[in-house]
């Protein structure tokens, strides 16, 4: 098979919450911005929403992602650092309060990351 002159390639959450793929490849530009029109109409109409995929590199931040595509909701950072100049856990705990405890930075097998004594009781849902 012969390689497509124009492609284009998305994902997007479908109304369901299932992540979805399409790919469209065509012979002009022209009419593959024509199609992809059509089936971003399509998506948005079903409900759904655009995806971006978080990059593993440290120039890309969650607050970066959330300027990027408007459906996402900002994400409350994990730590803080307080009026001292200490750092702290930003979490929620089981019992709905701020978790507050000063984090140490530890070296972990995929990277450096801010540890909490108190992690065991961290809510599933921050």
């Amino acid at each position: 098979m012969d390689e497509a002159r124009s492609s284009w390639n998305t994902t997007y959450l479908s109304k369901d919450g299932f992540e979805c793929q399409v790919t469209l490849r065509d012979e002009d530009e022209k009419s593959l911005s024509e199609r992809i029109a059509k089936v971003v109409s399509g998506i948005v109409s079903g409900g759904g929403i655009p995806l971006r995929r978080r990059r593993l590199d440290s120039d890309n931040s969650n607050s970066h992602n959330s300027d990027l595509n408007n459906h996402e909701e900002p994400t409350q950072e994990k730590t803080y650092v307080d009026a001292k100049g200490v750092r702290r856990c930003n979490l929620k705990l089981n019992n709905g309060r701020h978790c507050n405890t000063v984090v140490v930075e530890k070296d972990g097998k995929f990277g450096r990351f801010w540890s909490c004594s108190n992690y065991k009781e961290h809510s599933a849902v921050s």
